[in-house]
Parts: C-alpha cells; structure tokens; sequence
C-alpha cells in the first residue's frame, strides 16, 4: 500500500513539475498572474521531493536545519499574489508582500551561510549557535509561515466578496461574477491549513512529525495540481478587457451610500429630475445593450459625477448598478419574446440583442426577474396567443 501511495504522489509531483512549467511560460495565457501561480506549484513540488525523499547528505554535508533552503513562506506569498492579480489589488497589500518576500528570502539565504560555513570550516550554523537555538529559530519561521497562511486565506477571502459587491455596484457584465473557480482555489488551502495545523500542535505538544499528516495533506495537493490550479490557469484576469477603474472606486460608492450624502434624500429638489433624465437616457439611447456598460460609462453619458449616480441608483432607487441595468436588459428581451414578428429568432440570439453575453448568465438572470426561463416564457405567451 505504501508503494502504490509513494507512486501516487510522485506522478502527482511530476504531473505538478510540467504545469508549472506551462504557467509559467505559455503564450497564450501569458500574464504575471499564471507565471505567480506556476512559481507556487514549483515551490510545491520542491518541497515535495525534499518531504518525500528526505535528504541525507552529499560529501559530508548533512545536517538537518537549514541544510537546503526553506520555501514555506513562499507558498502564502504566492498564492496570494496571484489571487491579489487576478482582481487586480496588488498594488493595495504592496508593503505586505514586499516585506514577507524580503523575508522568505533571508530565510531562503541561511542554508547559503550554512553551505559557505560548510566549505569554508567544515562547520555548520548549530555549532556556532547551538542546536537548540538552530531549532527554536527553524521552528519559528514553520509557525509564522502557517499564520501567514492562515491571515492570506482570511484576506483572500475578504477580496472575494469586496470584488462582488464592486462587479454588483459599478458593472453589469453578469459574467463578471463567475468566480466559482477562484473561490474553489482559496478554499482548497481550507483542509491543507487544518491539517498542517494539526502537525503543528502535535509537535508543540511534544510529539514527532507524523507522516500520515504528510500523506493527508498531499492527497489535497493533488487535487490543487490536477483540477483546481488548471481551471484559474485558464481564466483572464478579472478586470481585464473592461473599462479600467481608479483603486479605491468601490469605497467611493460605499461612502456614497451614506445617508449624510446630499442626494440621497427622497425630497431633495431637482432629485426626480435627476432619475427622470437617467431612465430617459436608458429608454432613448439603450446603454444597456452593451455588455460591458459600466457605471463610469453611464456617468459621462448623463453628464454625472460617478458618486451621485452611485447615490441615486444604490439609495434612491434601493438597487445595485448590476441590476438596475439587467433590469432592462430583461424588460427588453421579453418584448422581443413576446413580439409575434420575431419570433424566427432563437434565445441565443435574443441573448445578444439585449447586451447579455453567455447563454448561462441570460437564463440566470431572466429567471430571478420572471420566475422562468427564456424558453418557458416565450411558450406560455405563444399558449395565450393561441387561446385569444
């Protein structure tokens, strides 16, 4: 059995090897994002040929701490910088990642000191500093290493929701909030954190390493290295193809959102007028049928400050940018469904016509308005017009 497990992993960490390579140097997903992620599964193929073929030493350099360089801050590190590209937030936790890379480096750097001591003395770090200092200072860095996990899983997380509710309020692609990908590539890092916080704990307590806490958490490895991390490889950045947006927008809006704000008062003079012109330029000119209308495209369109259309839509008229647009979209498509003399056309293309652009997102969202599908809606109306 042990057999069959040890050939698992090594096809996994194989299979692992060459997707990384392909992140990393793909033409046709080429982005800083894929090349991140390609780093991080390399990371973790390293450290699973160091766990699994545990070092012994070569021409009398064999020691334990430190002996080859120590890469578990680098897997948070990684993976966080690629969840932070992909929404495009790097640039907010910049400080952070510089610091924590400064440091998984300088602790990357000490096998080097130990190597050149080796060389140079025949000595190791231990018998400079003492065994139990080189193991308190090794065990330190395994602990900040899973509490940085830990804090990169919760502020993984948090970025995830406070995308949506940006997508919800400034845009109104629906496509835009098919993050289920992302949100299964954070939460695989659930188990691989339980478990090497279990490890952890057992040798606080003062057991040893246990190598079936290894195994467990390389059987969740493998389903990162062949489901998981292929499906983000795959995906584009996030806001990429859509109108660039200021860092900072989104808690612009949510501060708009204040009742203090001048606009969002029901009887405030020329505010009718406001939302009269707006749903004017909606019916005239038909914004909507763009599927990448976003909320600064509207704004210069009514000639409005982004932050008092934010305040009309999200207060005044108690909706989200998101469905105050497919709202349209929807009352659109369902003229066109019940219009006898477009009838030739299918759902795909009554799709397209109304500013939706996937199948998915259009039966989604006629669904949640209606409480049918295209298709059932266009029978029932066909039904009544065969009763008249």
């Amino acid at each position: 059995m042990e057999q069959v497990i040890s050939t698992l992993v090594w096809a996994a960490l194989i299979q692992g090897l060459l997707l990384s390579l392909l992140y990393i140097f793909s033409s046709k997903h080429r982005s800083l994002a894929n090349r991140l992620l390609g780093l991080f599964l390399l990371v973790i193929v390293y450290e699973g040929i160091y766990t699994f073929e545990p070092y012994n030493g070569i021409l009398g350099y064999q020691f334990y701490y430190f002996a080859l360089p120590e890469v578990k801050l680098l897997y948070p590190l990684l993976f966080f910088h690629y969840v932070l590209e992909k929404l495009g937030r790097s640039a907010r936790y910049r400080k952070f990642l510089r610091y924590n890379y400064v440091l998984a480096f300088a602790i990357m750097g000490v096998t080097l000191i130990n190597v050149l001591l080796f060389l140079i003395t025949g000595k190791k770090i231990e018998d400079y500093l003492g065994k139990e200092l080189v193991e308190n200072l090794f065990l330190t860095q395994q602990y900040y290493a899973f509490l940085l996990i830990v804090t990169v899983f919760i502020l993984a997380t948090r970025e995830l929701i406070r995308y949506r509710k940006v997508v919800q309020e400034e845009y109104s692609d629906y496509q835009m909030l098919n993050i289920n990908w992302l949100w299964r590539l954070i939460l695989v890092l659930l188990p691989i954190i339980i478990l090497w916080g279990i490890n952890l704990l057992w040798i606080a307590l003062g057991g040893r390493n246990d190598f079936s806490f290894e195994l467990a958490t390389w059987a969740f490895v493998v389903v990162f290295l062949y489901f998981v991390s292929f499906q983000a490889f795959k995906h584009k950045n996030l806001f990429e193809g859509v109108e660039e947006r200021q860092e900072g927008a989104s808690d612009k809006v949510t501060e708009a959102a204040s009742p203090k704000n001048d606009v969002t008062d029901p009887e405030q003079d020329g505010q009718r007028e406001l939302i009269q012109r707006i749903r004017q330029h909606m019916e005239a000119e038909k914004p909507y049928l763009d599927a990448s209308l976003s909320i600064y495209q509207l704004a210069r369109q009514v000639n409005l400050p982004v932050r008092d259309l934010s305040q009309l839509i999200n207060h005044t008229l108690n909706q989200h940018f998101f469905d105050f647009v497919n709202e349209y979209r929807i009352k659109k498509a369902m003229e066109i469904l019940r219009d006898p003399q477009q009838e030739r056309l299918t759902v795909l293309e009554v799709l397209y016509e109304v500013g939706f652009n996937s199948k998915s997102s259009f039966n989604t969202v006629f669904k949640k308005y209606t409480g049918k599908t295209p298709t059932q809606y266009r029978k029932n109306v066909d039904q009544i017009v065969k009763v008249n």
